[in-house]
């Protein structure tokens, strides 16, 4: 192991939400390795699903399809947060169908008024034209067809006849008549627009999973309807239990499943690019930075935390330690700051209302009644210590202190010593620190 005298870039370690679009360039181009299933998952015919373990690349098998498709294609990313019960479901009260739609309506806008000239088609088609402006109107509301009227206008080429009052077309988002018109007249769109099908990309991780179980479980069952030739789905999902015992025998034969996994060579390899673009290619391998003992306590964090050797926790412990040697001018850190950095830098705990316990990363925490009551306040204090609430809460400082340690037995990491997570001062009492609030 040698000293450290330069520091590195972050940015390969970063989600593609916080990189530069260069940044994100320069991630295809120096870090990315297209194994065998991504691309399998990427050229498929059918719609398809690849699951994996969290942090094990279905996010960047979805954006490696996107990517392959270009402008082929009209990408529409169907997030859970828009889905039906989620908070920013686009149509309130309504179901998947009508929530997709208006995904699709919008993709639909940004792109003509970014490329007039997909419109000139249009203008053969009074049918089409009367699709558009339904399907513009029922999903973003009437000021958006108008502004997009009106932005054709400007081109002053082409033009959209908004009708003076809305007429309805398909009523509903449930009855399969009204569903598969809107289905296939969609497709006939998009096709006129001048892309060969609309691709749905669906990412959900564990925790959304379980969230949105219901609706995946709804989703999913209506896929029949989704297997016109216009449309394709292709999803990433959790590599769990109710993904193998729910979520796919119900769509057996039509969401074709792909298991995402990598080999130790390919991890070393992954691994090796993103530290070459992070420190101008002075440093590949995690050996020259770590001893086998915190390279073996990193493969048992991992694996306690994910489930086993996945793609983002072995970079977020290259990530770790690059940061431990900029930070003291030299290679080596001992276990206890390793692992202490490695949770405080990439683990932080989020409270689950829901299941009533913790996400501490991607690993769900179980909490008994008393004391996810007293994580929750913690949550709701948000950082800040109130010893009296706290106090009152458990009904005594004892049980409180008991609670706190059995909390620590289940959350901390390094047992009996440093906390990561939940900390305490005798004249100040307890607050969280390293949580999402």
């Amino acid at each position: 192991m040698h000293s450290m005298e330069h520091s590195y870039q972050r940015w390969p370690f970063l989600p593609p939400t916080m990189r530069t679009p260069e940044q994100n360039q320069q991630w295809w181009e120096h870090c990315f390795l297209p194994v065998l299933p991504v691309v399998n998952f990427a050229q498929a015919v059918g719609s398809t699903a690849v699951t994996s373990l969290p942090g094990n690349g279905g996010t960047t098998a979805l954006a490696y399809t996107a990517r392959q498709v270009g402008s082929q294609a009209l990408t529409v990313w169907y997030a859970a947060h828009n889905w039906p019960h989620a908070p920013r479901a686009r149509v309130p009260a309504q179901g998947h169908v009508s929530q997709i739609m208006a995904l699709v309506a919008a993709e639909i806008v940004e792109i003509l008024q970014a490329e007039l000239e997909r419109y000139e088609p249009l203008q053969n088609s009074v049918i089409q034209q009367e699709f558009l402006c339904w399907l513009v109107e029922k999903y973003l509301g009437r000021r958006s067809l108008v502004r997009l009227a009106h932005r054709l206008q400007q081109a002053g080429q082409v033009s959209l006849t908004v009708p003076n009052q809305f007429t309805e077309l398909y009523a509903s988002d449930v009855n399969e008549a009204d569903v598969w018109g809107q289905i296939s007249e969609t497709a006939d769109l998009v096709q006129t627009l001048g892309f060969d099908r609309i691709i749905l990309l669906i990412d959900l991780n564990q925790r959304e999973l379980f969230d949105y179980l219901a609706d995946v479980m709804g989703l999913f069952s209506q896929l029949d309807l989704l297997e016109h030739p216009g449309w394709l789905v292709r999803a990433a999902l959790p590599h769990a239990d109710v993904t193998r015992q729910q979520v796919l025998p119900a769509v057996s034969g039509r969401l074709y499943p792909i298991r995402l996994e990598y080999t130790s060579e390919e991890i070393q390899t992954l691994v090796s690019r993103h530290l070459q673009a992070a420190t101008d290619g002075r440093v590949s391998k995690l050996d020259v930075m770590a001893d086998t003992a915190v390279l073996s306590r990193a493969q048992t964090e991992i694996q306690t935390l994910y489930g086993g050797d996945t793609l983002a926790g072995w970079l977020a412990w290259a990530e770790t330690l690059l940061h431990l040697q900029t930070k003291t001018g030299r290679a080596g850190a001992d276990v206890e700051t390793a692992v202490f950095t490695y949770y405080h830098r990439h683990i932080p705990l989020r409270l689950d209302e829901n299941k009533q316990g913790l996400w501490r990363g991607p690993q769900y925490i179980a909490l008994e009644h008393q004391p996810y009551l007293v994580m929750k306040k913690l949550f709701e204090l948000r950082g800040n210590p109130a010893p009296k609430a706290l106090n009152d809460l458990a009904g005594s400082v004892a049980n409180l202190n008991t609670i706190a340690n059995r909390l620590r037995q289940k959350v901390e990491p390094l047992k009996g010593k440093s906390n990561v997570y939940l900390h305490n001062r005798r004249d100040q009492g307890y607050w969280l620190e390293n949580a999402l609030f």
